[in-house]
């Protein structure tokens, strides 16, 4: 694994490099805030807490499978990040549940990526709820919590573009799955994230 190319890029992906194995604590610093403890022996990849606060850079999530259990949607927000105000989504959800999760944060010379083992879920809970804020949601609805699901289930979510089936904060609380799904321009992500086993490949730089 090379060291990564800016400074930026170290702290952003220390969660990836954290979650992927436990030699990278040893090899890179982690900011405040991130703690992955060592793991017992035999035991697979630690879990990495996920410090609520912008990113640096932005990351991408992907992911065979994704479920937001007892998710929430709460509307559009203004957050501030490194480059100014941004309008995001947010969601808050019981947990998440990403079925070949494939994470990347940075872009070009500057990323990192970690991808866990096909048909393995990475699981990011916390003490209360998980908050996730991103501008772009895209994939296959596959499960509404019951609910009927639309005729077109190739959605793509933004701020600007928000499809009727989203639950309002009025709503209750419901599961909603998406297949072939992927989450870009995250820009907040909360709780801590498990990766079962070791993953399928790093890479920095």
């Amino acid at each position: 694994m090379r060291p990564l190319a800016c400074a930026p890029a170290v702290a952003a992906l220390s969660l990836v490099l954290q979650v992927a194995t436990p030699a990278a604590l040893k090899t890179l610093p982690a900011p405040g805030g991130v703690h992955a403890p060592e793991p017992p022996a035999g035991a697979g990849a630690p879990a990495a807490h996920i410090p609520d606060r912008p990113a640096d850079v932005p990351w991408v999530l992907r992911a065979d499978r994704l479920v937001l259990h007892g998710s929430t949607f709460r509307g559009v927000v203004v957050v501030r990040t490194a480059t100014g105000p941004e309008r995001v989504l947010k969601f808050t959800a019981r947990s998440l549940d990403f079925a070949g999760l494939d994470l990347t944060a940075g872009r070009g010379r500057t990323a990192a990526r970690v991808r866990a083992r096909p048909a393995t879920t990475s699981t990011l809970k916390d003490e209360g709820v998980v908050t996730l804020y991103t501008r772009k949601l895209r994939g296959t609805l596959v499960g509404l919590g019951g609910a009927p699901l639309p005729a077109d289930r190739t959605v793509t979510v933004t701020p600007d573009a928000l499809p009727a089936w989203l639950p309002h904060p009025a709503t209750p609380s419901r599961t909603i799955t998406f297949e072939n799904v992927t989450v870009s321009q995250v820009t907040r992500l909360s709780g801590d994230m498990t990766i079962t086993g070791p993953p399928l490949g790093v890479t920095a730089g």
